[in-house]
């Protein structure tokens, strides 16, 4: 029912579109880059189709309490003469955050003996070549202040928030680290093709996003128009009152709130945008406060300004109106004083309705880990408020902080986002031991011990260039301390962008181990191929078991075919395989075009079951019958064989399967 409401919202639109087109319609969707979201006032909002946002990091492979610190375990995808490789990718985006820390026990200055080496589009000389403590310091532009930040700044952890982008493939190694305990992580989108994308110089303007991060708590839209209405609320005991509605297509640009301190808990904020309902929750967690009192969250889009005022200046599309309400849940009166802005532009067609979730937790239960945003429908993930404690006394001190994040995003297994810690989840280091702290896009506003001697720590982080984007669902939440079996309280708000209907569909898949499932779509594998039952999990909480036909080979390439009718030229190709020894880089072809690559993978022989998902457009036409697909790996020894185990095809809205496997969604 929501699929079809939001579908008639953008099908009414198109006659006010046209009248206005000589004006500012943007129905179009004009294309852009998912990580340009500094661009326009209408750009965060946007969903585009095909673009993956993974996490690269030193997480433990097999669920221990501290991560990749030991001796022998070296931490890195292979090692290429003197260089350490932490990762590559080997098609289209953007590396978008790197963040690191070292040190025994408590932050330490990286180490300068060690350089970083970062290559685009397979050259062979680095376009990028420092030690590391160069990278954060802030004296090599483009990487300087407020783009990067050191321990000093970020309270023990070192990031850079410079964008990145390569039309064919990135490639991360440092030199002088093979025995250096060294914790980092890397966050890439991976496009479907880099028609569009052009590669980084370190000479590109800019300019607009260090301005954004320069100066958090005043309004980054100002310069771009609309029009504020400006007013005060009576709000008897107990009732509700309604700030004006705005009526579509537009964007809410601005909303700020004089509310007093003491009424923050209990005044709750209702956003309605196109008669639904998308949040509802007090004012002091809308607006990432928490019990910050003094010490108040004052990121880029959301917190408390220097004058006090509550600001959220995230871009709210509506196509037919907008709707702020306000109830007062003490027993006073209370008056609140309200601006409201709207854009005066129209949303893009591909843009989703904004939200956000509160998620409490008197006590968590282990060993699942704590989900704090659970969606349905394809969507952004843009940022998180949190206030993590602990229960006691006695307690573990702030070791709750140990919990790794892990994000799933359309319905895999495989966490597409696996952190290392909480505090690195928000680009601190080691429990944010250089105190607290406060950036545009992230910050630990406050810690203190509680009347109950627990332990309570809060922070936030804004995803912009790194919003998590999902076609069709996504489950984001954080490991309960260190091993998973430490409860917590727990609170939270977590903001995002979301629409009802999927952007893919489940379309066919096969496993290895079904023989008439393999002759129906005709697999066929050529070389040295050894088929065998691998007993193992993937890299989730609880551990569950599972048992997998694999098939692994060194030389040679496996076929297969999936049925499919339509205009479509969209579709996501799924791989589920055995990372046991790593797992080398692989072309795919299909119908005899190049689509793309699956990059290499490192070896994890604990958690041996992994999931990496391509998403390849295709000028196939109309009347399309038959994807022939080949998949051919490339030859590198030292990250093993090649293994499937697994495939699945997802389509998307006009590309619709012939052949569909019996149970729809229904995972083996």
């Amino acid at each position: 029912m929501l699929a079809l409401r939001f579908a008639a919202m953008q099908r009414a639109l198109l006659l006010p579109c046209l009248v206005r087109l000589l004006f500012s319609c943007d129905l179009a969707a004009q294309p852009f880059q998912p990580w340009e979201f500094w661009s326009d006032v209408t750009a965060l909002p946007r969903l585009p189709a095909g673009d993956q946002v993974l996490l690269h990091g030193s997480r433990c492979p097999s669920g221990c309490r501290f991560d990749r610190t030991s001796d022998g375990d070296t931490r890195f995808l292979r090692i290429d003469g003197e260089e350490q490789v932490l990762f590559e990718e080997l098609g289209a985006g953007a590396l978008v955050r790197i963040w690191m820390t070292a040190g025994q026990g408590v932050s330490e200055p990286l180490n300068p003996a060690i350089r970083i080496r970062i290559r685009l589009d397979g050259e062979s000389t680095p376009r990028l070549d420092l030690s590391l403590p160069e990278l954060f310091d802030g004296t090599h532009p483009p990487f300087a202040a407020p783009l990067v930040a050191h321990r000093l700044e970020a309270s023990g952890g070192n990031v850079s928030s410079v964008v990145i982008p390569y039309r064919a493939g990135c490639r991360v190694s440092l030199v002088g680290a093979a025995r250096e305990r060294l914790w980092f992580q890397f966050t890439v989108h991976r496009l479907p093709d880099g028609r569009d994308v052009q590669t980084f110089t370190g000479t590109e303007d800019i300019g607009r996003w260090r301005a954004l991060l320069a100066n958090p708590g005043t309004d980054p839209w100002s310069s771009s128009g609309g029009s504020f209405l400006s007013g005060s609320l009576d709000i008897p005991a107990g009732a509700s009152r309604a700030l004006p509605m705005l009526a579509g297509p537009d964007l809410v640009s601005a909303l700020l709130l004089d509310v007093p301190a003491s009424a923050r808990e209990s005044t709750i904020l209702t956003l309605r945008f196109d008669g639904e309902t998308t949040a509802e929750l007090p004012v002091a967690w809308f607006f990432a406060l928490g019990k910050g009192g003094n010490s108040p969250t004052r990121s880029l889009l959301v917190g408390e300004n220097e004058s006090g005022s509550l600001y959220s200046y995230f871009p709210m599309p509506f196509f037919r109106s907008a709707q702020v309400t306000l109830r007062n849940g003490s027993p006073l009166a209370l008056r609140v004083r309200y601006r409201l802005r709207s854009a005066g532009r129209i949303p893009s067609a591909d843009s989703g309705l904004f939200g956000a979730v509160e998620t409490r937790a008197a006590q968590t239960e282990p060993p699942n880990d704590v989900v704090f945003l659970d969606r349905r429908g394809q969507g952004k993930w843009v940022g998180l408020f949190a206030e993590f404690g602990t229960i006691g006394p006695p307690t573990e001190g702030r070791s709750v902080l140990e919990g790794d994040e892990r994000v799933f995003v359309d319905d895999s297994p495989h966490p597409a986002h696996y952190g290392t810690g909480i505090e690195d989840f928000f680009s601190g280091g080691f429990y944010f031991d250089q105190g607290r702290f406060g950036l545009a896009l992230h910050g630990a506003p406050y810690h203190f011990l509680n009347d109950a001697g627990e332990d309570v720590t809060a922070a936030y982080r804004l995803l912009l260039t790194d919003a998590v984007p999902f076609a069709r669902s996504l489950r984001a939440g954080f490991e309960n301390g260190p091993t998973g079996r430490l409860p917590m309280r727990f609170h939270a708000t977590a903001y995002f962008y979301g629409r009802p209907d999927p952007a893919l569909q489940h379309a066919d898949a096969f496993d290895l181990s079904d023989a008439a499932g393999l002759a129906r779509v005709g697999y066929a594998v050529a070389g040295d191929a050894v088929c065998l039952e691998v007993d193992s999990a993937f890299e989730a909480e609880p551990f569950v078991a599972v048992r997998q036909t694999v098939c692994s080979r060194t030389t040679g390439a496996s076929r297969f075919r999936f049925r499919v009718a339509g205009r479509g030229t969209r579709f996501r190709l799924r791989r589920r395989f055995d990372a046991a020894l790593g797992s080398p880089a692989a072309d795919v072809i299909v119908n005899e075009n190049f689509a793309g690559k699956f990059p290499p993978v490192a070896a994890n022989p604990f958690r041996r079951f992994q999931e990496a998902d391509l998403d390849v457009e295709l000028p196939f036409g109309p009347g399309l019958t038959e994807l022939r697909i080949r998949i051919v790996p490339h030859e590198e020894p030292s990250l093993g064989p090649f293994t499937e185990a697994r495939w699945e095809l997802w389509s998307g809205p006009a590309l619709e399967a012939l052949d569909s496997v019996e149970g729809g969604l229904a995972r083996r």
